[in-house]
C-alpha cells in the first residue's frame, strides 16, 4: 500500500506494541475510536485486565502515505467529519458468535464512520466493486456494499476447518481476477 488508512482493533493491554509496530512500517498514528461495550441487559461489559478492568475496544487509526507522494497530497480523498470518537454499542453474546468467529462482531456505526471518512473509496460502478479491505471479518455479519471481506475459517470442534463460504469463494475469484496494477493501486 502507497497510500491509505489502517484501521486496527486492540485491546490496551497490547496498544503501545501496535503503535511501535506500525510506526516500524512507517504509518503515524492519527487518531482513535473506542466501542464502549455494553451487555444486551443493557450494563457494561467488565472485562478482566490487571490493573483496572476494561470495558472498551479501540480502533486505532493510522496513515500511510508514501515518501514519492510528498508535496503531492496523501494520495486519498479524505472527508472531514464531526463523528464522535466513541461508539456506544450492545456486544453480542458470546454463544451468538463463538462457533464461527474468534471475535466478536463489530458495531455498524464503525462502518458508517469509515464510509464517510474515505468516500471515493466505497463502491464504485465503474470498478464493479469498492476499495475498502476488511480483514478477519466476520462470517455472521452482513456484508457491506463496496467492502472486500476477508473471513478466516475457523477449526470446528473435530479439527477440521470447514469449506469456504460463497462469499470466501467470490473474494477470491474477484482478487484472481485482478491484475498485478489494479492490486497495487488498491
Amino acid at each position: 500500500m502507497t497510500a491509505g488508512l489502517i484501521f486496527i482493533w486492540t485491546h490496551k493491554q497490547i496498544q503501545p506494541q501496535v503503535v511501535r509496530l506500525m510506526a516500524s512500517l512507517n504509518c503515524k498514528y492519527v487518531e482513535n475510536l473506542i466501542w464502549f461495550k455494553k451487555s444486551i441487559n443493557n450494563v457494561p461489559i467488565d472485562q478482566p485486565s490487571p490493573y483496572i478492568s476494561s470495558t472498551k475496544e479501540i480502533l486505532l487509526i493510522f496513515k500511510k502515505v508514501s515518501a514519492n507522494r510528498e508535496g503531492f497530497g496523501e494520495g486519498f480523498e479524505l472527508r472531514h467529519q464531526r463523528s464522535a470518537d466513541v461508539v456506544i454499542d450492545f456486544e453480542l453474546p458470546r454463544q451468538h458468535w463463538i462457533e464461527q468467529d474468534y471475535t466478536e462482531p463489530k458495531p455498524t456505526a464503525v462502518y458508517e464512520m469509515i464510509e464517510t471518512l474515505l468516500p471515493k473509496a466505497g463502491y464504485q460502478e465503474t470498478l464493479g466493486r469498492g476499495r475498502l479491505l476488511e480483514l478477519w471479518a466476520k462470517k455472521t455479519s452482513p456484508r457491506r456494499k463496496g467492502w472486500i471481506s476477508i473471513c478466516q475459517n475457523k477449526p470446528t470442534s473435530h479439527g477440521i476447518k470447514t469449506t469456504p463460504t460463497g462469499i470466501e469463494l467470490a473474494i477470491r475469484e474477484e482478487l484472481n481476477s485482478m491484475t498485478i496494477e489494479e492490486k497495487m493501486e488498491d
